[in-house]
């Protein structure tokens, strides 16, 4: 019966998504219902794209009525992406843009294509619920070019009960034992933890902060600190969510700055990468930063990953960093 009524939810070209919240185990099918009162949407990194379509209610799937579902994609005609000896090139000028103190942070992405003409949506999202139970796991589709797939770490924000929520995620090490917080990443962590501090003093002068601390993930580890404000005033949540994004833990300090030099330097559009997911009901508002994610076609998958630079970077620790983040998707097709 799920899979006549999938099949007909496809031909019928609908928006939809499959998603599960952190620390949750129920995984949720959305369907775009014009009538609907709750709404899904993607918002692209520079703001200037979005996606979004109204939903009437979540409804819970179990494992076993997924398992065997699939659906068509498109075929990606140009696959090429920056290799690492020009990704290598990108780091060594913005080290010597931040040496020179025209900023203090710049995140550099890049995209990253892995061929396989056997992925099964479905197949690779309940991979990531299992895998990554701390992380907002989606399967978004938008069209058939447009099917994205990610777990993130990252909370823009969130509000219910009259309280907004969010978080500095920001310096990386692979989770291992041997391998200790040092300099750079706490400085990394520093920028993004005062960059959001400040921006909440304009909501409330009460701000709740807990961290930093380390937020373990399989591949990858990062520094996490967390904050909590009242918001009594919903309507605020859309400006605040604005004045939030993009944080330093996508772009960098000074804002303007970083963006201007991502702009000129990474030369290729990052869409929704970096952007931001938002899932909207009378009761609460969650916003999770796309991040962890890629672009599922035919014969493979599109992944975006990226990392924070400082002056203390290593390049070629750099580069690394970006492949353990790809594992999050190549790991699940």
């Amino acid at each position: 019966m799920i899979t006549s009524f999938f099949n007909n939810l496809i031909n019928s070209g609908s928006a939809f998504a499959c998603i599960k919240f952190p620390e949750e185990k129920n995984i949720y099918l959305i369907i775009q219902d014009q009538k609907g009162s709750n709404y899904y949407s993607f918002t692209s990194f520079d703001s200037s794209k979005k996606y979004v379509f109204p939903f009437s209610q979540f409804n819970k799937i179990s494992d076993f009525e997924w398992e065997k579902l699939t659906f068509s994609l498109s075929t990606k005609k140009n696959t090429q992406t920056i290799n690492e000896s020009n990704y290598l090139r990108i780091l060594d000028k913005t080290l010597y843009f931040l040496q020179e103190k025209n900023a203090d942070k710049i995140v550099i992405s890049r995209e990253k294509w892995v061929d396989n003409s056997n992925i099964n949506p479905i197949q690779s999202f309940l991979f990531l619920c299992k895998k990554y139970p701390n992380s907002f796991c989606h399967l978004s589709f938008w069209n058939s070019e447009e099917v994205w797939l990610g777990a993130t770490p990252e909370i823009l924000g969130s509000w219910s009960n009259s309280t907004f929520k969010t978080m500095a995620l920001a310096g990386t090490l692979p989770d291992k034992d041997s391998f200790v917080w040092e300099n750079k990443e706490m400085e990394e962590q520093k920028y993004v933890t005062d960059y959001i501090y400040n921006k909440l003093q304009y909501y409330s002068s009460s701000i709740s902060v807990k961290g930093p601390e380390t937020l373990h993930l399989g591949h990858v580890k990062h520094l996490i600190t967390y904050f909590s404000i009242p918001l009594n005033a919903p309507q605020l949540l859309s400006k605040l969510i604005h004045s939030l994004h993009p944080t330093p833990a996508v772009c960098g300090l000074p804002l303007e700055v970083s963006r201007n030099f991502i702009i000129n330097e990474e030369k290729y559009n990052r869409d929704f990468y970096a952007g931001y997911i938002g899932i909207e009901t009378s009761s609460s508002k969650n916003y999770f930063v796309n991040l962890r994610c890629g672009k599922l076609y035919t014969n493979g998958a599109l992944l975006f990953v990226g990392g924070g630079i400082t002056a203390e970077s290593n390049p070629l620790q750099e580069w690394k960093e970006t492949e353990l983040k790809a594992k999050f998707i190549t790991e699940c097709l």
